[in-house]
């Protein structure tokens, strides 16, 4: 506080960016890499889902209201929705164990905001038929579905300017499939918040 206070707005973003430009930017927010929810967490994931979701349908140009992501006072609140069901049977061929599924499942690469009542509906749902239903949510959501990419041009020119990697898992999702999503994820997240974005001139 001491080295900001009377700084003209000049001199404070001259000081803000020294003191950036000391942070290690070699990886930049790799904590990303495997963040996951856990009990303590939950609020902060759903903001994180919420404010990466409202980002990437502002930049495609698509309404978009990132109060409505995280409002409790809506008639249905969006809610976190894993894309794997809690049945590790399903993927033991990927997993050694109920846990490292477990805490595979729960990483944020893994998981998308749904409206609650319609995240409830898909239940127990195997990923090749919730995906379906996924085309008519959020864009983060729809953009699980091959349908996303096709006639969606500002969404598709968005990929390329960005040059995030968004692709479609229209069959299946497996262990490889959510390292790329979680990867996708934390470019997202850099975009947003990566050091990059305040570069002063």
């Amino acid at each position: 506080m001491k080295e900001i206070r009377n700084l003209t707005l000049t001199e404070l973003a001259a000081l803000l960016k020294k003191k950036t430009d000391e942070i290690n930017k070699s990886e930049p927010l790799d904590g990303v890499t495997k963040f996951r929810l856990h009990q303590q967490n939950r609020r902060y994931v759903h903001f994180l889902l919420a404010r990466i979701t409202y980002h990437i349908e502002k930049e495609s140009h698509v309404a978009s209201n990132f109060q409505t992501y995280i409002s409790r006072e809506i008639n249905k609140p969006f809610e976190i929705e894993h894309l794997w069901a809690d049945k590790y049977e399903r993927h033991q061929l990927e997993f050694s164990s109920p846990e490292a599924f477990a805490e595979y499942r729960n990483r944020i690469g893994g998981l998308i905001l749904l409206p609650r009542g319609f995240n409830q509906s898909l239940g127990v749902n195997e990923y090749k038929d919730k995906v379906k239903h996924y085309y008519g949510q959020n864009l983060l959501a729809k953009s699980l579905n091959e349908q996303c990419y096709i006639n969606n041009p500002s969404f598709n020119q968005y990929i390329q300017r960005s040059q995030l990697p968004f692709k479609a898992f229209p069959d299946q999702f497996t262990k490889q499939d959510l390292d790329e999503r979680q990867n996708l994820y934390q470019e997202i997240c850099n975009q947003i918040w990566g050091m990059d974005r305040y570069k002063i001139s």
